[in-house]
């Protein structure tokens, strides 16, 4: 990032609604959609207290004691699916080595552990294949838990894992953890109040954590195809409020180019020549972004503070039966799971200027450094113009969040350590994410920074993917897999299934509710 941007970054940070938006979000009604850090949270402003001026660029502090933990080991167990590389891990950092985000994390553990006197150790494993299995790390602590060896004082893991693991009774409520201040601007509102069940959070995240970030969903455009193909500048139609369904379907189906000369733009019934050029370069996930970028979710949590079943919405059915109309148009979307699965083909077919738009995770954007063409980074599209905000999805497969594991052996040293962590990210490990994310050929524009803000403001943490309600989770991809755009007979069938689901995760929470409240 130029110094300029990095300035106006750290300013944002430190004067106006925080900057750290990719863990902190605000609620997602009613967001200020500017793109000027509208995504944050306020930090204390310059007032009159007994005649002094307040300083307004002072540093908010933890409300921690004072600690010396004897340079005591805090180990943290990090994994995650590992389908686009190693398991995740935000702790992992072993010198300074110049990349921003590690560079960060070395200078956070350092200054937590000395302010402490505490050892920084992260454990990373390995997601596995199998999502019921969900991941060996998650296995490690119900091992753990359940012979009370208490291996872990903290953990991360996938959307997956941790609903497991809350679903089954492995993690602490984050709401009791003595010192742990979820208010704090360090903390991820959003998150807090959508992942929250009967008012327990068993998994959250923050700037404590960079992993979330790459996991929000995006779509990134190609600047020179808009050109060639005189089409409207998306970032425009953002801020215009006229960046919807509609009219990204409008673009899509303006670009198509044989470029192989071949005649064809498809072989076969589902493979595509990857050789040409398409409007839209769609990935399996993107399907459940369509459903939430419509301010809907598969299951919401209702005013009794229990999950409901909230994706057979006329809206949402709607919606997702016009993307597939689209999607099932091969000349001007293609389905690249069909042909390719690792990102890697994907970002050659992008950077050879083979899609004017792309549907994946914040995660890909840096891997576009090559890129010879400048592209852009957007949120999802609106379902209309009449929806107030932007909704993009935090992905449930490629998800990482913090999680307690019950029987830690000091719960008030988990509790001091992950708020001075978090605090300390939220200083560091933030702006160095959106500078390794923005700087050089990332993304080569200032306005998507503004997009930025916008796609983490309004992110969606979906209770009913994460808990894979119905086999939703996979059904509305097999939508997509299969070109069935019958989605209200889907859901017909499957409305036994979805309501044993809620019913069965709603009564473990409910128990786990009274245990901890003497009922």
């Amino acid at each position: 990032m130029n110094k300029k941007i990095l300035a106006i970054l750290l300013a944002a940070l430190m004067l106006l609604p925080l900057l750290a938006a990719c863990s902190s979000g605000t609620e997602n009604a009613g967001q200020d959609q500017t793109g000027t850090g509208s995504d944050t949270q306020t930090q204390p402003s310059s007032t009159e207290n007994g005649g002094e001026e307040q300083d307004e660029t002072a540093r908010i502090e933890p409300n921690v004691p004072a600690s010396d933990f004897g340079g005591a080991d805090f180990v943290i167990s990090c994994t995650s699916n590992t389908e686009y590389g190693p398991a995740q891990d935000d702790f992992f950092a072993e010198e300074i080595t110049g990349e921003p985000i590690n560079d960060a994390r070395r200078q956070r553990n350092i200054t937590v552990g000395d302010k402490l006197n505490i050892n920084i150790v992260d454990i990373r494993g390995g997601a596995g294949a199998s999502r019921a299995d969900v991941s060996e790390g998650s296995n490690a602590i119900m091992q753990s838990v359940q012979a009370g060896t208490a291996d872990y004082d903290l953990a991360t893991a996938g959307g997956y894992a941790t609903s497991s693991l809350a679903l089954k009774g492995y993690l602490y409520d984050i709401n009791t953890v003595p010192y742990i201040d979820l208010s704090a601007p360090w903390w991820d509102q959003v998150g807090n109040k959508d992942l929250q069940i009967l008012g327990q959070l068993f998994y959250t995240t923050g700037d404590i954590s960079t992993a979330d970030n790459d996991a929000t969903y995006c779509i990134m455009f190609n600047k020179q195809l808009v050109e060639d193909y005189h089409l409207q500048n998306p970032y425009e139609l953002v801020y215009a409020d006229k960046w919807t369904m509609e009219n990204f379907i409008g673009m899509a189906t303006s670009v198509y180019e044989d470029l192989n000369a071949n005649g064809e733009f498809c072989t076969g019934t589902t493979n595509f020549d990857i050789e040409d050029r398409f409007g839209a370069l769609i990935w399996d996930d993107s399907m459940m972004g369509v459903v939430n970028c419509t301010g809907e979710k598969c299951c919401s949590v209702n005013d009794e503070g229990l999950l409901e079943f909230t994706l057979n919405t006329e809206k949402t059915v709607d919606a997702v039966t016009r993307f597939l109309d689209f999607a099932s148009q091969k000349q001007y979307a293609c389905t690249y799971q069909r042909v390719i699965w690792e990102d890697t083909g994907l970002i050659t077919m992008f950077s050879n200027n083979q899609g004017l738009f792309l549907m994946q995770l914040i995660q890909i954007v840096p891997k576009m450094r090559e890129m010879d063409a400048n592209f852009g980074i957007l949120p999802y599209f609106k379902f209309d113009e009449s929806q107030q905000n932007y909704y993009t999805t935090i992905g449930s497969w490629h998800s990482v969040f913090l999680c307690v594991p019950n029987g830690v052996k000091d719960i008030e040293r988990t509790g001091i350590v992950t708020e001075c962590l978090a605090n300390e990210g939220f200083y560091t490990l933030t702006p160095a994410y959106y500078e390794k994310t923005l700087v050089g050929k990332s993304t080569r524009d200032q306005e998507s920074s503004g997009m930025l803000d916008i796609i983490f403001a309004n992110r969606v943490f979906d209770m009913g993917w994460y808990y894979a309600v119905g086999g939703w989770n996979e059904g509305v991809m097999n939508l997509l897999r299969n070109y069935n755009n019958n989605m209200a007979s889907q859901l017909k069938s499957t409305e036994k299934v979805c309501k044993k689901t809620i019913e069965k995760t709603n009564d473990s929470f409910l128990k786990a509710y009274e245990a901890a409240h003497g009922n």
